[in-house]
């Protein structure tokens, strides 16, 4: 394992504790219950902490509706998710200053303290952008860098090479709506997907583009939706894809997210450079505060 830290600001002695690293996984299939449209709640949360509420800073009738997009933190500071979520069709993006994320809160509804929310005071578009057909990617900086007392929030492992083969089993989370112009889901959805290989894709969707997309085939009936938009594909505790471009609520036979490991070293280089100070070495670690990205092989 690799950690890549960024060096923030001087404080006490500190050290890396598992709460701020994050951990793979292991949650099997015994551990789920059905809910709806191939949806399900979970009975452990783990990787719920992986995935954030992007929403608008005021609600409008009750807390909860100003939800629109989901995300996943990829360090201790930054958010992934989609960049349509956060621009226009002109491309141009959302004043950060008018976006709250929500963490470690798995029910969209619910009250939440100020520890698990953060202002979102810069926004990074993927540059060669293209609105609903490639590169939908975009990284948001919190205002602050997370607790590590608040374990309801971890950044997730981001790894270096393809961990998996065709057949695996993913999932992938949100709060999307849980059927075509229904409702957000309150609670915190998975949907359970099998890897494919490309020719999958292509027989089923007409064009698919291996090197930027991952293609998969939802387990049961259900996919993603309005809601769900920037949330994570998750294989093996780790990211390997994240929800992009213009998708359809209905379901299918495939599904294709856009491939982490092709966007890998702009995420990466995205992160360091939205750090207070650059990307720098330093004599002694364990007396600076540590902006964390997980890498590993």
């Amino acid at each position: 394992m690799e950690i890549v830290i960024v060096f923030m600001g001087l404080i006490s002695c500190c050290s890396l504790v598992e709460a701020e690293r994050g951990v793979i996984s292991d949650i099997s299939d015994e551990s789920f219950e059905m809910l709806i449209s191939g949806g399900y709640r979970p009975k452990s949360h783990r990787l719920s902490r992986h995935v954030v509420s992007i929403r608008t800073q005021n609600y409008v009738r009750h807390r909860g509706d100003n939800h629109f997009c989901s995300g996943v933190m990829v360090s201790s500071r930054a958010v992934l998710t989609a960049a349509h979520c956060i621009t226009d069709r002109y491309k141009s993006s959302m004043n950060p200053r008018g976006l709250r994320v929500v963490l470690g809160n798995i029910r969209r509804l619910a009250t939440y303290e100020e520890i698990d929310t953060r202002s979102v005071d810069r926004l990074v578009v993927h540059p060669e952008y293209m609105r609903f057909k490639k590169n939908d990617l975009a990284i948001l900086r919190l205002s602050e860098r997370l607790h590590s007392a608040n374990h309801n929030v971890l950044p997730i492992i981001l790894r270096k090479v393809a961990n998996v083969t065709y057949g695996d089993a993913c999932v992938t989370i949100g709060w999307g709506q849980i059927y075509q112009h229904g409702p957000y889901a309150d609670e915190l959805l998975y949907l359970d997907v099998v890897l494919r290989p490309p020719s999958f894709c292509k027989e089923i969707l007409g064009s698919f583009s291996p090197e930027l997309n991952v293609c998969v085939e939802p387990k049961a009936e259900g996919s993603t939706c309005v809601g769900d938009m920037g949330g994570p594909l998750i294989c093996n505790g780790a990211l390997f894809g994240i929800i992009a471009g213009h998708l359809g609520c209905a379901g299918g036979k495939a599904m294709q997210f856009l491939n982490f490991l092709h966007y890998k070293d702009w995420i990466v280089a995205t992160i360091q450079s939205l750090s207070d100070c650059g990307f720098k070495a330093a004599p002694s670690w364990i007396f600076l505060t540590p902006f964390i990205l997980i890498l590993v092989n």
